[in-house]
């Protein structure tokens, strides 16, 4: 029995990336992010299959991480976005619907949705801690999501108003965070020591067997029991202009064993 685990998060679909804006290593927008949307949840499925011929899946974990909006968090994204934050919201719930459906429709497995929402999608000038929810474009998205499917037997949704989401899969406590809370000030050692010493941390408050997150907009895996997500706008002008390595548009596929634990880990390219 295995269960993949797949990490959608940081799509930033109204963010607006010119060739010339970044070196010609990329280019975005409301185009290109519906075209790598549809990409990813299509080769989700070739995935999925491709699984299946050597370990039975029941269940499929999606997660929704959050920062599918880039909002208006900054002052230069009011002027430079392709949508508002309620139009971008509205596509992005439009094209997460589109795969949900693309997946129901060529797969027979159950679907587990745990949801975070990210920075990006609030609609205040700072996060709130305490209210982050309740003042995020992306939770509003997800209960809508979850009304849309309310009759779907085949998918489950999970949506605490914490900033941490937990799921029990084959036996093991997968952890699920946006990402955000974690800093580090670009050391020599990147992102890998601040994150070990967070999940310490959290792992005092509930013990995870496993951790996804998003935010940093790379994909790896730092240790053997996390995952950090990729993104599918890929390099921006931030991103650019702080030197971070270019990476090609990708979202994590893990398959959880029940006997070998983390057994696969494969990028979802996007092109």
């Amino acid at each position: 029995m295995g269960t993949p685990i797949i990490s959608l998060s940081d799509w930033h679909i109204e963010e607006n990336v010119r060739r010339g804006q970044v070196n010609g290593f990329n280019e975005y927008n409301l185009k290109i992010a519906e075209k790598r949307s549809i990409a990813i949840f299509q080769n989700i499925v070739k995935l999925i299959d491709k699984e299946s011929k050597d370990v039975h899946i029941k269940d499929v974990v999606v997660w929704l991480g959050g920062d599918f909006i880039s909002g208006y968090i900054h002052d230069e994204l009011v002027e430079s976005n392709n949508l508002s934050p309620l139009q971008a919201i509205r596509m992005a719930k439009q094209l997460i619907m589109n795969g949900f459906e693309f997946l129901l429709k060529n797969t027979k497995v159950n679907f587990i949705i745990p949801c975070s929402v990210g920075n990006h999608g609030r609609n205040t000038k700072k996060m709130h801690i305490s209210t982050s929810s309740a003042t995020n474009y992306e939770f509003m998205m997800y209960s809508d999501l979850k009304d849309l499917f309310r009759n779907e037997k085949r998918m489950t949704f999970h949506m605490p108003e914490s900033d941490d989401c937990y799921v029990k899969v084959l036996g093991k406590t997968i952890r699920f965070f946006h990402g955000e809370a974690v800093k580090y000030g670009g050391g020599i050692g990147g992102l890998t020591i601040p994150l070990i010493k967070y999940l310490l941390r959290k792992d005092e408050q509930r013990k995870a067997d496993f951790t996804c997150l998003g935010h940093f907009h790379q994909l790896f895996y730092p240790t053997t029991s996390c995952c950090v997500n990729g993104s599918l706008i890929g390099l921006s002008p931030y991103g650019h202009k702080a030197g971070f390595k270019p990476e090609k548009p990708a979202q994590a596929f893990t398959l959880l064993d029940e006997k070998r634990g983390i057994s696969v880990k494969i990028p979802i390219f996007a092109e």
